[in-house]
């Protein structure tokens, strides 16, 4: 590897972090805020997310093929990213704006603000991990070792981001809201962190300048939605990859969604949710550096069923004793950040490896189509876990500042842990099944498909 890719990873990495940094409020107070502070009654709140939710699930499908047929004409990453950018910060802004303050009478109006900027948070951050994923194709080329440092800075990236965030955001918060009220704090923290995805997309897109696809070569191809439709459909392997890892993010959005009334609401300490996850996301960056390398020996495939199995034992483990004690709940999630990360850290790599298999399999390369399948998992994880979350509460007689009994802990604690688990065990036997790719099926794939499309661009040039 030259000093200039590694130098262009290292700015690549600082880039992701600012991102998360940038992102990393939006989906973790949302249901709270939505409850506590706009007055959302809880069934109303999970069926305004699932909606907005929903409209992001369909962008994130068309995302790909809105890339492949919209040509810039200085490359095909960078003019989105800068697009991106600003999406993404004008989303943010709109997300805690207090517009119960504001005095918008209406709940479904108030609601309806939260609708937009999640779409546009949705829409952004489809748009983003497209562009990521391509410039990792590009930086990368075929060679699966440096597709797997990238993958694996960025994971890393990441977890450094969230401990600083999981430390800082609520005590943040808090330090705001004495200057400017509780009921504003939100909106002004999160307008400050928006700054750092502003800056992150912008860099990636200055970045992009090197490692874009030439924009001369790229209009050659003519790309229909038929075609890109069947790209997906008559793809096996990324079908089972989209159906397991999509059960895995509801099972993980579930907890993302309600936790936060875990600190509130059942141990009746908020502050200790800062010190929770910071614990929680320091042990998820050591477990970045370490984790992936058990990772790598067991492979892509027995990594993801491994990963999933110790994810729901975890999830057992904080159902049944969770509720007694914040310490147990901490060690958790410690565990089953743990076991995430045996497969989070290949990332995008498992789509591309589908991508790669379809191009070899068909001859026609929508290996960004398939990449941008990467999203779609998650998208169906905000949609079926923001439902079971938002109307799980509902159905348990959740209320904002209710007194909490034994039976509504139990209860919450069931909808915390253990559905969660069965959806990680499903996942897992779903993928074990029917996911035939092994690595080196993958790297064979990619050197052959290069080999075709370096054959192809001198049949062009002559």
């Amino acid at each position: 590897m030259n000093d200039t890719l590694n130098k262009d990873i290292n700015k690549l990495t600082l880039q992701v972090f600012m991102q998360t940094v940038g992102s990393s409020m939006v989906m973790v107070y949302m249901n709270l805020f939505m409850t506590d502070y706009l007055m959302i009654a809880a069934a109303t709140v999970s069926t305004a997310l699932v909606i907005a939710k929903t409209i992001d699930l369909v962008f994130s499908v068309v995302a790909g093929p809105i890339m492949e047929k919209v040509r810039f004409k200085n490359g095909k990453y960078r003019p989105w990213l800068n697009i991106v950018k600003w999406l993404l910060f004008i989303s943010f802004t709109l997300t805690y704006l207090n517009t119960y303050e504001l005095g918008v009478g209406s709940e479904w109006l108030r609601a309806g603000v939260i609708i937009v900027s999640y779409v546009g948070f949705g829409a952004g951050m489809s748009l983003l991990m497209i562009c990521r994923g391509g410039v990792l194709q590009y930086m990368a080329g075929a060679d699966m070792g440096i597709r797997a440092k990238i993958s694996a800075r960025q994971a890393q990236a990441t977890a450094a981001a969230t401990i600083i965030t999981s430390a800082c955001v609520l005590p943040l918060i808090k330090l705001v809201g004495g200057f400017t009220g509780d009921k504003w704090a939100y909106w002004v923290t999160c307008t400050f962190l928006a700054l750092f995805m502003l800056f992150g997309a912008g860099g990636m897109a200055r970045l992009a300048r090197n490692y874009d696809a030439p924009s001369d070569a790229a209009a050659k191809k003519t790309v229909t939605v038929k075609d890109m439709f069947n790209a997906v459909a008559g793809n096996s392997q990324l079908l089972i990859m989209i159906l397991s890892m999509g059960i895995f993010y509801i099972s993980m959005n579930v907890l993302t969604g309600i936790q936060v009334y875990y600190f509130r609401y059942i141990i009746n300490d908020y502050g200790f949710m800062a010190t929770s996850m910071t614990i929680k996301t320091a042990f998820a960056f050591v477990a970045s550096l370490f984790i992936p390398r058990l990772g790598k020996k067991l492979g892509k495939r027995m990594s993801y069923v491994v990963g999933l199995l110790g994810y729901a034992a975890s999830m057992v483990f904080i159902g049944v004793f969770g509720g007694s004690s914040k310490w147990i709940f901490t060690i958790g999630t410690c565990l089953f950040t743990a076991f995430m990360y045996m497969f989070s850290s290949f990332g995008v790599n498992y789509f591309l490896d589908c991508g790669e298999y379809g191009y070899h399999k068909t001859g026609k390369d929508y290996r960004s189509t398939a990449m941008a399948m990467f999203n779609l998992p998650m998208k169906i994880g905000f949609v079926g876990g923001s439902a079971i979350a938002g109307y799980g509460l509902a159905a348990i007689g959740y209320q904002p500042g209710m007194e909490i009994t034994a039976d509504f802990t139990s209860k919450y604690m069931l909808i915390i842990g253990t559905i969660p688990a069965v959806l990680c065990v499903l996942a897992a036997v779903i993928f074990l099944v029917g996911y035939k790719i092994k690595d080196e099926d993958a790297a064979r794939y990619a050197k052959e498909n290069a080999e075709r499309d370096a054959a192809m661009a001198v049949a062009q040039a002559n």
